[in-house]
Order: structure tokens, then sequence, then C-alpha cells
């Protein structure tokens, strides 16, 4: 836990100390921020009550919010400036889980977790419009819950003593910037359980879509 603790606030220092490094007057060239929404899923694996194998998949249509900070640092440019490779860093809020439906008369499980993530990753500018990032980045949930639906909705029951805080997942941005403004699509695969019990397994993927704004 200490050694994911620190790794976390490294990667957060790193884009925090990015920014402090340059001018104060103005805001430094690649810095930005971004918000959206994402579609989320968890599949969580287990054995039921009679000891049989048991799979629930959270994929019903559910949108969550995405905020954050972005900076790029240039690291060179090809065909005369018009394309670059670049080191984005990021900083961000973002809540993730799932949705799944229980049975046919409207019973639903939802699963919501409230997450700090920070990561980074290269990109690959193309004639200054279009972004492609391969990235990887850390998300440590400091919130954690669980509602039931059935005919009305129950209070959200806290699940965070069965989540693992700290996670990790690699993902793929698709960005198109025009001027100072930005459209971006991006997929995340997590590569860690999130379920501390050990004998259940829960692993999330999201995608989402993002608006945004660089200085």
């Amino acid at each position: 836990m200490i050694k994911q603790l620190l790794l976390f606030l490294c990667t957060g220092f790193l884009c925090l100390s990015s920014l402090m490094a340059q001018e104060t007057k103005k805001a430094p060239a690649g810095l930005g921020f971004e918000a959206g929404m994402g579609y989320n899923m968890l599949t969580l694996q287990g054995k039921s009550l009679a000891g049989n194998d048991t799979t629930v998949f959270y994929k019903r249509f559910w949108m969550q919010p995405c905020i954050r900070l972005h900076y790029d640092i240039k690291i060179k440019d090809f065909s005369g400036g018009r394309s670059t490779l670049k080191v984005k860093t990021f900083l961000g809020y973002y809540a993730f889980g799932g949705k799944a439906k229980m049975s046919d008369i409207g019973e639903y499980d939802i699963v919501s977790l409230s997450s700090i993530e920070a990561g980074a990753g290269l990109s690959f500018d193309i004639i200054e419009m279009v972004q492609i990032s391969p990235l990887i980045k850390g998300q440590y949930v400091f919130a954690a819950s669980e509602r039931y639906i059935r005919e009305t909705p129950k209070p959200s029951t806290d699940i965070k003593d069965q989540t693992n805080l700290f996670s990790y997942n690699a993902g793929l941005q698709l960005r198109f910037k025009y001027k100072h403004f930005a459209i971006a699509a991006e997929g995340w695969y997590g590569l860690a359980d999130i379920h501390k019990d050990k004998n259940k397994t829960a692993k999330e993927n999201n995608f989402r879509l993002l608006l945004g704004y660089e200085f």
C-alpha cells in the first residue's frame, strides 16, 4: 500500500511540477483542461453460496463524469513543425463502476467509485489537428458505493472496505483539435483487480467522450 501511494503521488507531482516550472504570467503552451462523460463496464467473478462459479456483467448503459487538467511537453518536431512528438501528463477526477440488470422485473445493481487519477504517455500530433496518445494511469478511489434498485431506489451502501483503493489502467486517446478547442474519444482497460475479497475478482473498462480547451 505504501509503495502504491508513493507511486501515485510521484505521478501527480510530475504533472504539477511541469506546470510550476513554466512562466506564471501566462498559461504555458500545452496546458489545457477536459470535461466529459464516460460509459463504464465492470465484470465481477466469484462463487455463489452453493459454491458455483458466478459472473455478473455490469454493462448496462450508464454515464459518469470526468474532469481533468493536462499538460503536453513537446519533445520533437516533424514536417517543419506541423507534426510533433510530445509527452502528455494529466491529473483529474473520474467516477467509474457499472450497472447490472439483476432480473426481468426491473431490478438493478449500481456500483459507483469516485477516484483521483494521474497518468502519462506519448502523444503524436499530426498536422496540428489530430493527436493519438497511448497512455497509462493510476487511480486512487476515495469513495465507493453500491445501490440496489427495484421498484424504488434504496439508500446506497458504502463498499469502500471491499475495494482495492489503488488500481491501474492502460488506454488510448484520439483527439481532434481546432484552434484552442478539442474533442476527444478514449478507451481504458483495467489492469488490476479492484475487489479486496480473495474469492472475488472485479475488473473494469470504460470509454469516454471529452470536450476540451487548450491555452
